[in-house]
């Protein structure tokens, strides 16, 4: 194993699933991916349609913020264990997104947290952890979160 990607989708979850990520990086010299995918970019978002001021001001600091913290887990973790990663934040659709890093950067596992939802939950939302795992052709390690 040379590539793991961490996949982050809330910040709270972000250490658990990095400190996961390290131990089997210590283990197999692999390197570490972070990212963490997000809504396209503001502009983007108010050209497609007008809305307030707001709208923009708290996504481009959602952006911003997202950014910043990603660079400093990876300073930390640069700084305390010397292993090599790299993180960055994308913008699209999340299973997309994750496949087409997949495919440019070789990662060979994925690691992604898991919550435990109750049945009425999951019959109205999209299961993007099964969309990937039946999409990337890798293994995808869920990591069960409180």
């Amino acid at each position: 194993m040379k590539n793991l990607l961490v996949a982050i989708d809330r910040r709270k979850d972000a250490e658990q699933l990095i400190g996961h990520a390290i131990k089997i990086a210590k283990l197999t010299d692999a390197k570490i991916w972070i990212i963490h995918v997000m809504e396209g970019e503001p502009d983007d978002f108010l050209a497609r349609e007008a809305g307030p001021q707001y709208v923009y001001e708290k996504m481009a600091k959602e952006r911003k913020d997202s950014q910043l913290q990603i660079e400093s887990w990876v300073e930390k973790v640069k700084e305390k264990y010397s292993i090599d990663i790299e993180g960055f934040l994308i913008q699209g659709e999340v299973v997309k997104s994750i496949k087409k890093i997949v495919a440019e950067r070789n990662i060979d596992l994925v690691l992604a947290g898991h919550k435990k939802r109750n049945l009425l939950y999951s019959l109205f939302t999209a299961n993007k952890k099964k969309d990937l795992i039946d999409d990337l052709r890798i293994p995808l390690l869920a990591i069960p979160l409180p």
